[in-house]
């Protein structure tokens, strides 16, 4: 059955795909509202593997600059309220925003333990562990819920969208990134085509998302479209082969062969099951003007409406 539409007709395969560490799924593409998804659906454990303590941090200043940024932009237009990030990381975009804006009240809600380790204890913020629905968060409680990135991550996204409605104001605004599926999963099939093998999902994404599956699921979980906007419009035309493509594009989707005996790949190579440390890179001092100007020339670049040439996809929802 669709995990999307509930559809009980079968999914057409597309390709194979592995998220390492020895994992197996099929890229399957439901033929009624178009979603595409790893198939089967992955255990905690594959998850844990993938997320390991070097996935994290390897830009943390930015996400802090980008947070700080995001309050003078962007929820400089909200009355301040109650602000949860969904998969905040190690927390520094919800830090960047509390420096920046000290009104607002960050939360943030981690799947990683030690990520949520990381930021309870070097950041003192409000981080909640595991799946929203486990952080038990009060009905209409929050004004203000971002999901930048994180639905395409997990293994019941309708679930996820159902708290998010369940825990917002009637008044409030979920605000959600999430990447174009049609392009997302491009390369995964083209890369078993010309080389034989599976595609290592690199970004651990489980769901593909076009345009037709995010309404449904809207729909299904009580949200109405305010706003929709696409960005990475050449990234897009690129993996459509309407751009120039990155020649060396098939390297990032390679499992390398110790991956099956170790659990280590391209992304995560020197990771080990038994050192869960996070290692931060050194801060690259940037003005504050810097992150400000990068976020406007985002909003600047995003074209209206839900096109698939490009990358990713940007949605304000509300409340029906």
């Amino acid at each position: 059955m669709c995990p999307i539409c509930q559809s009980e007709a079968e999914a057409k395969r597309l390709c194979g795909a592995t998220l390492g560490g020895g994992s197996q799924f099929d890229l399957v593409e439901c033929v009624d509202c178009t979603v595409r998804y790893l198939s089967p659906d992955a255990t905690p454990a594959e998850l844990e593997h993938f997320y390991r303590p070097q996935y994290y941090g390897t830009d943390w200043y930015k996400q802090q600059g980008w947070g700080a940024a995001f309050a003078r932009v962007v929820l400089k237009n909200y009355e301040p309220g109650r602000f949860l990030d969904v998969g905040c990381g190690l927390g520094y975009f919800i830090d960047g925003i509390r420096r920046e804006s000290p009104a607002w009240e960050v939360t943030g809600v981690e799947l990683t333990r030690h990520a949520v380790e990381y930021a309870r204890r070097e950041l003192k913020l409000d981080v909640r562990q595991g799946l929203l629905a486990e952080a038990d968060f009060p009905a209409d409680h929050f004004d203000y819920i971002q999901i930048r990135n994180v639905l395409e991550h997990v293994t019941d996204p309708l679930a996820l969208l159902r708290e998010c409605r369940r825990i917002l104001k009637d008044t409030g605004t979920l605000h959600l990134f999430v990447p174009n599926g049609v392009t997302d999963s491009l390369n995964l099939i083209k890369f078993e085509r010309e080389t034989g093998r599976p595609a290592l999902s690199r970004s651990g994404h489980l769901f593909f998302f076009p345009r037709r599956a995010l309404m449904r699921a809207f729909e299904a979980t009580g949200f109405r479209v305010e706003r929709a906007r696409t960005y990475g419009i050449r990234r897009g035309l690129a993996t459509l082969g309407l751009w120039p493509h990155f020649k060396d594009w098939k390297r990032d989707y390679v499992v390398r062969d110790t991956d099956v005996a170790t659990g280590a790949t391209d992304a995560h190579n020197d990771a080990t099951d038994d050192a869960p440390k996070i290692s931060l890179p050194p801060k690259k001092n940037r003005p504050d003007v810097y992150y400000t100007y990068r976020q406007v020339r985002m909003n600047l670049r995003m074209l209206p409406g839900l096109r698939e040439f490009g990358l990713d996809y940007e949605l304000l929802l509300r409340p029906v």
